[in-house]
């Protein structure tokens, strides 16, 4: 598919200006969002700071609430010390129980809201007389003064305290004695912890207040007074529906631990700290631990824990109150939606006029574009009648536009007056060119002809170095087998006098041997000699044996004397008899021995000149063979010689045949040359030809 300039100018223009619009509306909502992320951060942040503000100062007002009742009951009883201490400073005949206990009457008639007020002495503190007061108003058994008093109507009824040092603890950990106790034990007014106790009955949840009575700043019994802890609950209730409409939790927590209050769950009034969450009991233990107030962010919960403590006393007690974060934050979650809406409005918006906005400005561009291409269509139309018209290259564009348009149609106006020159230029230019490229063609015609000529004396002279290089290869491998049948006869003439250098050797090692037999021959004949010489003194023995053998038998006296041993001179004279015979033998078979010796040793004399001989004739047959091998050496370094002779002269006749060929080549290529000549002067006759029809279509 193809566009014109102004679609593709249109199109594009309308691309880049929806882009810019596309990136304006992105940025704006990009930078709209972080508009709102921001102030969703900074209405969090203070809202946030605000409402733990508010929840401190809330705290803070609950502790001054919950400490003032408790704060007047610790003045109104240290008053009570204070006027016991005086009692017992007292001189005089009174009766000092009796004002004592008066005394606790208008302590409790004073404050209405005292359930009862007591003290306890030491024993014998009060006045010494605790033998004389046993079982009296206000003294036990053993005359200890400890008198509890209440109200009984319009009345007053005095009892006694019980349990005054009991240490044995109790369900929530605390003492039973601990309202006597915690003042014995550190000289100070304490505030024991709520409990529960029957009054009417009815569960009270009681709070004692108790003052340390002293003299001389010695420590000799306590004055109390038990107030009901219910105001604890009704301060907890009032704040918990002054915070957020009573959608918070607010508790109160004593110093040991006992929940004195607690908005939600009236039920653990009294009971320990355990029944609480895990995470609100170890919160409340490092809050009492520090002594200072925190405020936590936790489970979608804005926590605040106040520790305070009566002037003068140092037990904690703790304000404890959350609210849930959704509550608080019901304005900062209210405005987020706000701003979501916004934002969805602004995009819509945006995205609508962005869209408007980039129509109207493609159809903006698409008009100046046509008015802008109007000059390029003119030109194109003039220039689409020269090339597919008749050629008029009279014609003249008329445009008087004052930028890029008006000088390229000046320029076209100038192009085709320069083109009209040119064709009537170039009409007679055609003719010449048309009779140039006959002469040219002939040329190459004769060209051809010539090249023909020398390409076929060129393939004769290629065809006989062929042939002499093939002769030359012919001379060479012929001269190589001469060499290789040389080789293999100096090669036979060497292992030739190899075998007769070792039978020269063998034959060496046989005159040795005959020599040495000639010898050993000899040697033998002496010793055969001196046998037979030994031979001849057995036979002298042996004839003298027999001889003396002879001469005992002739005499009669022996052989009258001796006649047994005839028998043994018998014997003696057949073994010399015999021993005779045998060294006969013996000499007739050592002289034949001895003539074979002499044989064997003329022999062996005749042998070794023989071998003499041998060695002699085997030395000069070495001797030729060396000669030969010698000339056959010769003969092969002249046979490589003229082979090498013979392969250089292949290699000239190579390089001259390849030289002729690259010649052939080099005269086939002109040759194929002046034929392409010939063609492209066929080709630029008609060529000259079209031409000239070509210019005849232009009107100049």
């Amino acid at each position: 598919m193809h566009f014109s300039i102004q679609q593709r100018f249109s199109i594009w223009a309308g691309l880049g200006l929806l882009s810019v619009v596309l990136m304006a509306v992105l940025v704006g909502l990009w930078q709209f969002d972080k508009i709102k992320q921001t102030l969703a951060a900074q209405s969090y942040e203070v809202t946030r700071g605000q409402v733990e503000d508010y929840l401190q100062v809330l705290a803070s007002d609950t502790a001054g609430e919950l400490s003032t009742p408790l704060l007047s009951a610790m003045h109104s009883i240290q008053g009570v010390a204070s006027a016991m201490n005086a009692v017992v400073k007292s001189e005089g005949n009174h009766d000092r129980r009796e004002l004592a206990i008066r005394m606790l009457e208008q302590t409790l008639s004073d404050h209405p809201n005292f359930l009862a007020t007591y003290v306890a002495f030491e024993p014998n503190a009060l006045d010494g007389a605790d033998k004389l007061a046993k079982q009296t108003k206000g003294s036990d058994a053993a005359g200890r003064f400890m008198p509890y008093v209440t109200r009984d109507n319009n009345d007053f009824m005095v009892a006694l305290l019980e349990g005054l040092e009991d240490k044995n603890l109790d369900e929530n950990g605390n003492r039973v004695g601990e309202y006597y106790l915690c003042s014995k034990e550190s000289g100070k007014s304490c505030v024991i912890d709520p409990y529960l106790y029957p009054v009417d009955d009815k569960e009270v949840l009681l709070s004692s207040l108790v003052a340390p009575i002293k003299v001389h700043e010695q420590f000799i019994g306590i004055a109390g007074v038990d107030i009901s802890a219910s105001f604890l609950q009704s301060v907890i209730s009032d704040v918990e529906s002054r915070l957020y409409d009573g959608r918070g939790r607010t508790l109160l927590v004593s110093p040991r631990g006992v929940i004195s209050g607690h908005s939600q769950h009236p039920y653990l009034i009294g009971q320990n700290l355990r029944v609480l969450e895990a995470s609100i009991r170890d919160n409340l233990r490092e809050v009492a631990a520090s002594d200072e107030t925190r405020i936590l962010h936790s489970k979608q919960q804005f926590i605040v824990m106040k520790p305070f403590h009566l002037p003068g006393n140092e037990q904690r007690w703790i304000a404890y109150m959350e609210v849930p974060e959704e509550i608080v934050m019901a304005d900062v979650i209210k405005q987020n939606q706000f701003l979501e809406l916004a934002q969805e409005r602004f995009i819509t918006t945006t995205t609508i006029l962005g869209l408007f906005l980039s129509l109207l400005g493609v159809f903006t561009i698409w008009l100046v574009a046509r008015k802008s291409i109007r000059p390029l269509t003119e030109m194109t139309t003039l220039v689409t009648s020269i090339a597919e018209g008749e050629g008029d290259l009279t014609q003249r564009l008329n445009i008087n536009y004052r930028d890029e348009t008006g000088k390229l149609s000046l320029l076209l106006n100038t192009f085709i007056e320069k083109l009209q020159n040119l064709v009537k230029q170039l009409l007679p230019v055609a003719s010449d060119v048309s009779e140039l490229s006959s002469e040219g063609r002939q040329i190459s015609v004769e060209t051809s002809i010539q090249m023909l000529e020398q390409e076929s004396l060129i393939e004769d002279m290629v065809l006989t170095m062929n042939e002499m290089a093939a002769s030359a290869q012919q001379i060479a491998a012929s001269a190589e087998r001469t060499s290789q049948f040389v080789q293999y006869a100096n090669d036979a003439t060497t292992v030739g006098t190899e075998v007769l250098q070792k039978r020269t050797v063998t034959i060496d090692h046989i005159s040795q041997s005959v020599r040495q037999s000639e010898v050993a021959v000899q040697s033998m004949a002496k010793n055969v000699d001196n046998i037979l010489k030994i031979i001849s003194v057995f036979d002298d023995i042996a004839l003298k044996i027999n001889h003396l053998t002879n001469q005992s038998t002739d005499n009669p006296t022996v052989s009258k004397n001796k006649a047994e041993p005839d028998l043994v001179t018998e014997q003696i004279r057949n073994l010399a008899s015999q021993t005779h015979q045998a060294v006969a033998d013996m000499r007739k078979q050592l002289t034949i021995m001895q003539q074979s010796n002499q044989l064997a040793l003329n022999t062996i004399d005749l042998s070794g000149q023989h071998v003499s001989e041998t060695v002699e004739l085997a030395q000069q047959a070495e001797s030729a063979l060396n000669d030969i091998n010698q000339a056959i050496e010769e003969v092969t370094e002249m046979t490589l010689e003229i082979a090498a002779a013979t392969e250089q002269q292949s290699a000239a006749c190579d390089e001259v045949n390849h030289n002729l060929s690259e010649v052939s080549r080099l005269v086939h290529l002109t040759s194929k040359g002046a034929q392409q000549l010939r063609g492209v002067g066929n080709e630029l006759d008609l060529a000259a030809g079209r031409l000239q029809e070509k210019l005849a279509l232009f009107k100049v």
